[in-house]
C-alpha cells in the first residue's frame, strides 16, 4: 500500500522505470558480488520488510484486491494503516540508533523518510483534496480476477447487503459531503469528471458481464448498479458545477508533488536558481554561437538563430538509427580515454521508435533491462511522421543533438546507471522506497555535462540549449501553477528563447500542467546538487580526487534522496 519510489500521485511515470524496479528487487547478483554484499543487504531487506509489512493491506482489512481509492473510503483502514506506519516508523528509528553499518543507516534513512512523506501526503490529501473517487471503474477493476465465489461475497460486500457492512456508493458520497463543508477544497478537474461520467455505462456494463459468466445471483448487481447510478447522479449534480477549469494545484499540494518527486529546496529557491541557471546558459551559448556560424557559413546574429540553423541539417530517416549507433561508439571511446567512468562489458542497444511508441509520446526513450536478460537496455529515437506530427518537429534527429542526447539515454547517462545497479546489486531498501526523479534524470544531465567539454563545437552549443531547456522548466512549471506566468508565455519561452518546435513545446506544456506535474522541475534540480557535491568532494580530496571513482561510486549507490547521496558520499567515498 505504501507508494514504493514516491511516483506522481496515480500516474505512473514511465513503465520502463517501474518495470527495472522489479527487475533489480529481483535480479540474482553473482555470487562473488553477493557474498560481498549479502552481509548488510540481507539485513537492510529485513528492514524493509517491516515497512512492506505495515503498507500491507491484509493488516488492515480482508479485502486486499480493493484498490488504494476503495480502501481509503473506509475510515478504519485508513486508521489501522496510519497506525501500521507510525509504530513501524518508531522501530525503524530505534533501528537507526543502535545501527554501525552506513549502508545499512542510510537504507533505514530512506524507510523512515518515505514513510513520513507517505504520511505527509495522505494528510495533505484529506486536508485540501476532494475524497473523489470513479467508482464503476474502480470497482470493476477489483473484480476482474475473482472467481464465482469471491465475486458473490465482493458484490455483497460493496452494495451493502452482507451484515454489518454499508455500500461503497454511500460510502464514497458521505465523504464527499463531509469535504464539502469545507471552504479551501480542491476539485478534480471538469474534463475528468465528464469523461468518467460518460465512461460509467460502459463500466457497468462490464461489471454485468463478469457477473453472467460467473454465474452470480443478479440481484446483487442490480442493486449495485442502482447505487452507482444514484453516486453518478450526484457527482453530476453536486460536484461536476464546481468541478476545476484550471490545472493549477494548490501551492501546499504542487510542494508535495515536488518533494516526492525529490526536490528538497523551497519553491522560492528552486525559482532562483533555475532563473539563474537559464541566464548563464544562454551567455555560455551566445559566446559560442558566432563561433558555429563562422564554421559553418551561417548567417546568425545570436544562438536562437544557431540552434534553428543546425535544426535544418535534418538526417535522412534510413540513416537516424547508423547515426546514433556510431555517436555511441565515439561517446564511449570518450569515456574510456579521458577515464570517466566504469563502462560495462555488454553493448547497448539503440533502435527507433515504434510506430505506437511515436503516437503515445514522441521524444527519446531508455527501456531498462527486463528481469530474465543479461543484455543492457534500449534507447529508442523518436522518427518524424509527417501524418501525425508536424513536418517542424525537429528537435532529436539532426546530427548536432545527437551527442547529448546519447549521452543522456545512453552512456554515460541512464543505461550506464541501470547496467551498473542491475550488475552490482541493490538493496530492497533503494529499488522499492529510494526511486525519485530527482536521483534518476539528475545523473542522466550530469552525464552529459561531463561528457560535453570533449564533444565537438555544435555538440557542445545543443548540449548547452538542452540544460536550457531543464532550467526552463525548474521555473515555467512552478510559475504555471503559481499562477505568475501564462501557457502562451511559457510557450513562448519554449519556443523563442529555448529553441524548441512548438510541437515538442506542447508536449512540455501538458506535462506540466496535466501529465506529471512536479516531475521536470526534477531533473534540474538532481543536477545541481550533483554539480555541487562534485565541486565540495573535489574541494576535500585536492590532488587526490579521481572522477572514475567518483562517479563509480555513486552508480553503485543505487537510488536515494539526494541529501542521503551526499551523506554517502562523504562518508564512504571522502573518508575511505
Amino acid at each position: 500500500m505504501i507508494r514504493a519510489f514516491r511516483l506522481s500521485r496515480k500516474i505512473s511515470i514511465l513503465l520502463a522505470i517501474v518495470s527495472f524496479m522489479v527487475a533489480i528487487a529481483s535480479h540474482p547478483l553473482s555470487e562473488s558480488i553477493a557474498s560481498a554484499k549479502s552481509n548488510w543487504i540481507n539485513r537492510s531487506n529485513e528492514y524493509t520488510n517491516l515497512l512492506i509489512k505495515a503498507g500491507s493491506e491484509s493488516n488492515c482489512t480482508d479485502q486486499s484486491t480493493l484498490s488504494e481509492s476503495l480502501l481509503k473510503l473506509d475510515s478504519n483502514y485508513v486508521q489501522c494503516y496510519e497506525k501500521n506506519l507510525n509504530n513501524t516508523i518508531q522501530t525503524l528509528q530505534t533501528k537507526l540508533n543502535q545501527e554501525t553499518d552506513p549502508s545499512v543507516k542510510i537504507d533505514l534513512e530512506i524507510l523512515i523518510a518515505s514513510a513520513n512523506e507517505e504520511l505527509r501526503s495522505n494528510q495533505l490529501d484529506r486536508q485540501y483534496r476532494l475524497p473523489y473517487v470513479n467508482l464503476a471503474r474502480e470497482i470493476n477493476r477489483s473484480i476482474g480476477d475473482l472467481n464465482s465465489r469471491d465475486l458473490n461475497k465482493r458484490l455483497k460486500r460493496l452494495s451493502g447487503e452482507e451484515t454489518g457492512t454499508t455500500s461503497i456508493a454511500t460510502l464514497a458520497t458521505q465523504k464527499m459531503r463531509e469535504a464539502l463543508t469545507r471552504s479551501n477544497i480542491f476539485f478534480p478537474e471538469r474534463s475528468q469528471l465528464e469523461k468518467d461520467l460518460a465512461n460509467t455505462s460502459p463500466q457497468l456494463e462490464q461489471i454485468k458481464q463478469r457477473s453472467e459468466k460467473r454465474q452470480i445471483d443478479p440481484s446483487s448487481y442490480t442493486k449495485l448498479k442502482a447505487q452507482l447510478t444514484e453516486y453518478t447522479n450526484f457527482v453530476r449534480q453536486e460536484i461536476l458545477p464546481k468541478a476545476r477549469s484550471s490545472f493549477r494545484l494548490p501551492t501546499e499540494l504542487y510542494a508535495e508533488e515536488l518533494a516526492e518527486r525529490g526536490v528538497e529546496i523551497s519553491i522560492d529557491q528552486l525559482l532562483q536558481d533555475a532563473h539563474t541557471a537559464f541566464t548563464n546558459i544562454q551567455q555560455e551559448m551566445n559566446a559560442l554561437a558566432p563561433q558555429i556560424a563562422k564554421q559553418k557559413g551561417f548567417q546568425a546574429k545570436d544562438y536562437r538563430d544557431v540552434i534553428r540553423a543546425l535544426k535544418q541539417e535534418q538526417l535522412p530517416t534510413d540513416q537516424v538509427l547508423p547515426h546514433y549507433q556510431k555517436r555511441q561508439k565515439e561517446i564511449e571511446a570518450i569515456i574510456q580515454r579521458e577515464k570517466l567512468v566504469t563502462l560495462p562489458k555488454r553493448p547497448l542497444t539503440i533502435r527507433l521508435t515504434s510506430d505506437r511508441e511515436n503516437t503515445n509520446f514522441p521524444v527519446p526513450q531508455y527501456y531498462a533491462p527486463k528481469p530474465s536478460s543479461k543484455s543492457a537496455g534500449v534507447f529508442i529515437i523518436p522518427i518524424l511522421k509527417p501524418d501525425t506530427q508536424p513536418r517542424t518537429y525537429n528537435d532529436f534527429t539532426y546530427p548536432a543533438v545527437s551527442w547529448t542526447l546519447t549521452a543522456h539515454e545512453g552512456r554515460p547517462g541512464h543505461d550506464l546507471q541501470f547496467t551498473t545497479i542491475q550488475d552490482k546489486g541493490i538493496s530492497d531498501a533503494r529499488s522499492k522506497f529510494g526511486y525519485n526523479p530527482a536521483n534518476h534524470e539528475g545523473w542522466a544531465l550530469y552525464a552529459e555535462a561531463i561528457t560535453l567539454p570533449f564533444m565537438p563545437i555544435e555538440g557542445q552549443f545543443i548540449s548547452l540549449q538542452f540544460q536550457l531547456l531543464r532550467a526552463a522548466r525548474a521555473f515555467l512549471e512552478p510559475e504555471l501553477h503559481l499562477g505568475k506566468i501564462s501557457i502562451d508565455q511559457a510557450l513562448r519561452v519554449l519556443t523563442e528563447d529555448a529553441g524548441y518546435s512548438s510541437f515538442f513545446a506542447g508536449q512540455e506544456i501538458d506535462r506540466y500542467t496535466v501529465r506529471l506535474s512536479g516531475h521536470a522541475p526534477s531533473y534540474f534540480y538532481g543536477y545541481q546538487r550533483l554539480m555541487q557535491l562534485r565541486k565540495e568532494v573535489e574541494q576535500q580530496l585536492g590532488q587526490k580526487f579521481d572522477q572514475q571513482k567518483f562517479h563509480d561510486f555513486i552508480l553503485t549507490q543505487g537510488f536515494m534522496p539526494q541529501r542521503l547521496l551526499r551523506q554517502a558520499v562523504l562518508e564512504q567515498f571522502v573518508n575511505s
